[in-house]
């Protein structure tokens, strides 16, 4: 029988921090001090390095947070022992958003680094007590080449040594049903690089209808919706007419725990990369997820804001027929056609630009995709996610209670700002920020950051009256604790630390007001 801790309920917040804190670069990460709870023999201890490291700053965090501490610092010392139970099945739920940094950075200010993925498996090993399930789960971007993103932070080295050293198989799984190759040299998503896997996940998908229970009821324009594929047919239909429907993976919906392990950083199209944007990756099928509303505000839609630039307003209608009508029927001829308008286009743009015929296009003319603070769609499929995770049984029915165990530990050792979530710039603070409630956690870490909350409309609505809650407490009733003596005793709304640059089209309406006052 399932012992569910009700994460609405739980309002502490820990945030470790320490700047000189570091990632191991030593596959399979062991930590580099042998602790007494350690479940693996002394010799696998890494001690080519010394100071605090991440396995250390995830110890602290469970500490601090009062887990287990008539234990803590005995071979007993068991701090996951109330949301896991052997014979448990515990799903990781990291972010893995694409292979690269498309900003040429540290791929590791976007992505959740292995180090901490180790630390907090062997967490739930000690909690598991041999029996059970350990699962990695993720669904990134559909363009993302996990097997790179394996190879990268040598996650098998992990696997194995799980494999020879405990009694549980632990492994990752794709859970997206489509996959597909960005050309980035030339621009486009070529229509024989789409693969589709129904089977993805190998306990399958619950198709999971909100209804009017759905943030995006009743919002206008929803027959503009973008989905993640060029053809945008399949999510009208599946939002539209009262129906709002989501494919979310039975790994996680089967789960008896699951630990959210995101990144803190910036995000183009909600404003901030934490738990709840987290969420989207349990979706198995990126074109349920409603991104942005083609067009400008003033036709229903949030893709950009209006030009008054007749170039761009040609240009803007110009690519959305072509999106429209060539590249949704994934066919070649659509893709020779593309290449052959854009090889005499781009040079003609460029020479008229050049005689200074029309202008180079403005920053707030270069805005697509709905990247920017005007999207009024992407942050309520998020929040809708986010309220399906907690309440949505393993047949994915919506029950009036949590239907399991979530905690949370956002990744900010190298935190990511600026253009994230695919080029942020890293940014080293040696943090960790965790708690059992995501939208207490994404709110302390989002004020954290230097960011209203109250401006970010996926924290500011998820805290709100309504059915389905995420709390059964406000923000203001919460209490961080901390190691920083300047954040301990505060509260998610007023634990201001560090000033991060917004993404580029956020700039100016998501800072906390008077920032400089409170350093």
């Amino acid at each position: 029988m399932k012992e569910i801790v009700d994460s609405r309920r739980a309002n502490l917040v820990a945030i470790f921090n320490d700047e000189s804190c570091r990632y191991s670069q030593n596959p399979p990460y062991h930590p580099n001090k042998f602790y007494p709870e350690y479940p693996f023999d002394r010799k696998f201890v890494d001690q080519s390095f010394t100071g605090c490291d991440a396995y250390e700053a995830v110890r602290n965090l469970f500490y601090l947070l009062g887990y287990d501490k008539e234990n803590f610092g005995t071979e007993k010392w068991n701090p996951l022992g109330h949301l896991i139970k052997p014979g448990y099945s515990v799903v990781l739920k990291p972010n893995f958003v694409l292979h690269f940094n498309e900003g040429g950075y540290d791929i590791y200010a976007s992505l959740t680094h292995p180090s901490i993925i180790r630390a907090v498996a062997d967490y739930c090993l000690i909690a598991l007590k041999g029996e059970g399930n350990l699962v990695i789960a993720e669904a990134p971007q559909m363009n993302c080449e996990l097997d790179k993103i394996e190879q990268i932070m040598n996650l098998s080295s992990i696997f194995d040594f799980y494999r020879k050293n405990s009694a549980i198989d632990f492994k990752l799984i794709d859970i997206r049903k489509l996959t597909c190759k960005f050309d980035y040299d030339k621009g486009y998503f070529p229509s024989d690089s789409f693969v589709i896997n129904e089977n993805a996940d190998p306990l399958g998908y619950e198709i999971i209808n909100l209804g009017e229970d759905s943030y995006l009821h009743n919002l206008p324009g929803l027959e503009n919706l973008y989905g993640a594929d060029y053809d945008r047919k399949f999510t009208v239909m599946n939002h539209s007419n009262g129906v709002h429907k989501y494919c979310v993976s039975k790994t996680i919906l089967s789960a008896d725990t699951v630990i959210c392990l995101p990144k803190l950083k910036t995000h183009k199209k909600v404003g901030v990369t934490l738990n709840i944007k987290l969420l989207v990756g349990i979706n198995g099928d990126k074109n349920y997820l409603a991104h942005y509303r083609i067009g400008t505000p003033d036709q229903n839609g949030d893709e950009f804001p209006p030009s008054e630039k007749a170039d761009i307003k040609i240009y803007r209608k110009f690519t959305r027929f072509f999106s429209d009508h060539f590249f949704a029927k994934r066919s070649r001829f659509g893709d020779k056609l593309f290449l052959l308008i854009k090889s005499i286009a781009q040079p003609t743009l460029n020479f008229l630009r050049s005689k200074k015929i029309i202008s180079p296009p403005d920053t707030k003319d270069r805005i697509y995709g709905g990247n920017w603070y005007g999207n009024d769609t992407a942050w309520r499929m998020a929040l809708d996610l986010a309220r399906i995770f907690l309440y949505a049984d393993s047949n994915g029915q919506m029950k009036n209670e949590p239907q399991r165990n979530i905690f949370s530990i956002v990744d900010g050792i190298i935190a990511g700002e600026g253009d994230g979530p695919m080029s942020p710039e890293p940014k080293n603070i040696g943090t960790l920020i965790g708690g059992e409630n995501i939208l207490a956690v994404d709110t302390a870490a989002s004020t954290l950051m230097g960011f209203d909350f109250k401006k970010i409309r996926m924290i500011k609505f998820g805290w709100e009256e309504k059915k389905y809650p995420l709390s059964l407490f406000t923000s203001e009733c919460t209490k961080v604790i901390s190691n920083d003596k300047s954040l301990d005793g505060k509260n998610v709304t007023n634990c201001i630390k560090y000033k991060f640059k917004p993404h580029p089209n956020w700039k100016g309406h998501i800072e906390l007001e008077n920032l400089e006052n409170n350093f």
